[in-house]
């Protein structure tokens, strides 16, 4: 069982997981990047609190990845803080993890574990049960566990608020059915010893088989004999590596007690512990953190370890376990032999350090941030006011505080304005008569934004872009420019390092998907103009799609190249939209105006709408997507979204068109613009022609994008309590991308009979057909009764229809569709 081989595939918000030892080298560099790829902003570890106090005498938390990419926290119990669970919690699935690993490089790497992960879904799959009842059953144990910890061990205010976070998110858990006869389990003793609990659901036991790398003395086996009373007992033995005196196993089980080796053909060391149970009701298999020992098995959270585990229960009754002969560590039972032939770890209880601190720091967290300096709170109800208290940091360094609660505060602690380089230090106070509590991170809390950083960070820019846009514009969010600039940023970053590390095949070696497209995902606090954060974005998308249109033509290539395009086109008709709307505001209006310069966003608009017809975007990505489909014409018929295609291809260019109308202003020469998107959308590819020649969808397509403008507005009118209006409705521009593509289309000699065979109404959609021909009419009419288009009907300067030697006037051709559709629907 691998935290990080089961991460693969999960898509999910946050985590949380237990750890009795931990090693911030292994985690930053093994589990982050997994972690953060399927979701997770910042995870939470809680470990030992002794492990933790060692690792900060010798300086090992100091990797600016705690705190910074993931929060650790020590967890103070009466033995050992020794569970090994992963909870990660999201939306729509929630995966749960109990093994005997630890989170450190020896045990992932060259330990051999035993342990399982469950996924349950929200939502069953179609082609398979994805909500078994058993994991149903542990998935909200699970959940309550990580719950009560949060509650009576966690003392962390932001480390338990993001633990409530994954808590709260798999709400949707509780919802489930949940069964009631079901065997085995998840298993803790915060409240009852777990040897017992288990012996009180499975009954009398006839066989009882151990392993473990520990086992408790003569006196604890003799407990554990008299909660299980077994018949028979077996221990296995790992060479080397059991500590166990077999004497007491003798002297507490028997003579009959058999000792059989683990036997496996690698060089793996066995960290693996368990329990397997047989009895008239079948066999079961206790497995996870605890040990052979008293206060892993024997006592509560209280008195003894803080253990996890679970029991696998089956009505095997014959045969060897299949818990034996796994695919992923083929070890099992050898023959009995002698317990003097085996190689026994001396046995030493497992020691603990003293800790050496006589003040308890329960939390220490930054509250604000300003400029330098910072706001941090400091919790340590057992100094009194008055008292001078240094602070000192795990490096050395040292500040002093006049320890003084705020008479007005509810909280415990104090808080006090220290340099900003503090955020995220390990630090303990202490006192003017030398003593000092125990060490802890200063924490910052995840930031607003932070998620939407990571989900940006994850889909190479391409996914939630379009949404923090519309936050930014009318729902006055104003971190939803920043996670676009921070995000878009780094990303930008990466792909120039990659770039530059084109050449260099070792730096290349862990450069495939996902490898460097996470990181650092906390929003800072410095911040730009929110026009000018916006103009990162599109910077960004506007290079990826002139490095895409570079490079040979891929299924996935040309998706991401969609994508990017369908956010280029998002950010400049929605600034365009919102920069429409400035005649029906005033200057009271909106408190952050003087922050989103309108004016500047309309100009950074109008240079990008320049920008993609001169590099010519529409017509180079419609050869891309003719290219792949004619290569790979099945994969790209499954990855193609048809509303995607009407929303590059149709929808914001005749947006676009309208915006000029609602402006009064031509982003660019309106007849150039129609003349270029002829060319570059010519009905000779089929997949865009098909598309174009859908008057239907296309018209509905429209009007569902203003329909959501429209509830945009709305909202923004409440917030700003005025009512507001789009200036004029999209029907223009339809009409006049329909009347340049279709006049100047059908004027050609080759398309005389375009729509003059009736075969043509058996293959498309003669609703669609006849939609199309309408939108053109209404666009040839509304030419002919504006002035502002008499450049068009006379051909100043590019005209749709030329009157000339072989044009032709598809006028009859479009009316003709519409008197045969209706012919059609008559009959």
């Amino acid at each position: 069982m691998n935290l990080i081989d089961a991460l693969g595939g999960a898509d999910v918000e946050y985590a949380v997981c237990t750890t009795f030892p931990f090693e911030p080298l292994f985690f930053g560099n093994y589990a982050i990047d997994p972690l953060q790829d399927a979701g997770v902003v910042t995870p939470v570890v809680l470990m030992d609190g002794q492990k933790y106090e060692q690792l900060a005498r010798r300086n090992q938390l100091s990797s600016r990845a705690i705190g910074n990419h993931y929060y650790l926290e020590p967890i103070s119990v009466s033995g050992t803080f020794h569970p090994k669970v992963n909870f990660l919690a999201g939306e729509e699935v929630c995966h749960v993890g109990v093994s005997s690993a630890n989170l450190t490089l020896g045990e992932y790497s060259t330990a051999a574990q035993l342990g399982q992960t469950i996924t349950v879904s929200k939502e069953l799959d179609d082609d398979e049960d994805s909500r078994p009842p058993e994991a149903i059953h542990v998935a909200k144990d699970v959940r309550r566990f990580i719950q009560h910890l949060a509650a009576d061990h966690v003392s962390g205010h932001d480390v338990r608020t993001q633990i409530d976070r994954a808590v709260n998110t798999t709400e949707w858990l509780e919802d489930l059915d949940r069964p009631t006869e079901v065997s085995g389990g998840f298993f803790h003793n915060l409240e009852e010893p777990i040897l017992q609990q288990v012996i009180d659901e499975l009954g009398d036991v006839t066989t009882a088989v151990f392993f473990a790398p520990f086992f408790g003395s003569e006196k604890t086996l003799s407990n554990i004999e008299t909660v299980i009373e077994a018949d028979q007992y077996e221990l296995l033995v790992s060479d080397g590596n059991t500590h166990l005196n077999p004497n007491d196993a003798v002297a507490v089980f028997g003579e009959s007690v058999t000792f059989r080796p683990l036997e496996h053909d690698t060089s793996r060391w066995i960290h693996a512990k368990g329990l397997l149970l047989e009895g008239p009701w079948g066999r079961a298999t206790l497995y996870g953190s605890p040990n052979i020992t008293g206060r892993a098995l024997l006592d509560t959270a209280s008195s003894g370890n803080l253990e996890a585990a679970l029991l696998s229960v089956t009505n095997e009754t014959h045969g060897e376990s299949s818990l034996w002969h796994q695919s992923s560590f083929s070890a099992h039972p050898g023959q009995q032999r002698n317990p003097d032939s085996f190689d026994f770890a001396e046995y030493t209880p497992a020691s603990r350090e003293n800790s050496t601190a006589t003040l308890t720091l329960h939390d220490a967290r930054v509250e604000r941030f300003e400029s330098e300096v910072i706001t941090a709170r400091f919790v340590a109800p057992e100094i009194d006011d008055g008292d001078t208290v240094i602070l000192e940091s795990d490096g050395g360094e040292t500040l002093q505080i006049d320890w003084q609660r705020d008479s007005d505060d509810e909280q415990e602690g104090v808080t006090v304005s220290v340099p900003e380089a503090w955020a995220q230090s390990i630090v303990r106070l202490r006192l003017s008569d030398e003593r000092h509590s125990n060490f802890r991170q200063i924490t910052t809390e995840p930031t607003e934004g932070t998620r939407e950083v990571t989900e940006l960070l994850r889909s190479d820019g391409r996914e939630g872009i379009q949404s923090l846009v519309d936050e930014a514009l009318f729902f006055d969010v104003g971190v939803a420019t920043a996670a676009i600039s921070q995000a878009t940023s780094k990303l930008t970053e990466r792909y120039q390092q990659r770039q530059d590390n084109s050449d260099d095949p070792i730096a290349n070696q862990d450069a495939g998907e996902g490898s460097w497209a996470t990181g650092g995902t906390r929003i800072t606090t410095k911040r730009r103009k929110p026009h000018l954060e916006l103009k990162d974005g599109m910077d960004y998308a506007q290079k990826r799609i002139e490095t895409l249109l570079e490079e040979p033509p891929t299924v996935r290539s040309v998706e991401e190249l969609l994508d990017h395009f369908d956010n280029l086109w998002y950010y400049v008709i929605k600034g365009l939209i919102r920069s429409a709307l400035s005649p029906q505001l005033q200057a009271g209006d909106e408190p952050y105006e003087t922050e989103l310069n309108v004016e500047r966003l309309h100009s950074i608009c109008v240079n990008r709408i320049q920008t993609i017809i001169s590099s010519q975007f529409l017509v180079r990505s419609r050869i891309r997507l003719n290219q792949i489909r004619q290569i790979e014409p099945d994969m790209t018929a499954d990855v193609l979204d048809r509303d995607q295609l009407t929303g590059v291809f149709a929808v914001h260019p005749a947006t676009l068109l309208s915006l000029m109308e609602w402006h009064d202003d031509a982003f660019v020469e309106r007849f150039g613009f129609l003349r270029h998107y002829h060319e570059a959308l010519t009905v000779a590819d089929p997949l865009i022609g098909e598309l174009l020649i859908n008057g239907e969808h296309i018209s509905r397509r429209m009007s569902e994008f203003e329909r959501t403008l429209e509830d945009q507005l709305s909202a923004f009118g409440d917030r700003v309590d005025r009512d507001l209006s789009l200036p004029g409705d999209l029907d223009t521009g339809l009409e006049l991308l329909f009347y340049g593509f279709w006049y100047r289309e059908l004027s050609q000699q080759r398309d005389t009979d375009l729509f003059d065979n009736p075969a043509i109404f058996e293959h498309y959609n003669s609703a669609g057909l006849a939609e199309m021909a309408r939108i053109a009419l209404r666009g040839k009419q509304r030419v002919e009764d504006r002035r502002e288009y008499e450049a068009l009907r006379k051909g100043t300067f590019d005209p749709i229809v030329r009157l000339m030697e072989g044009a032709n006037d598809p006028t009859p051709q479009l009316e003709s569709i519409i008197s045969h559709t209706e012919s059609i629907q008559r009959h």
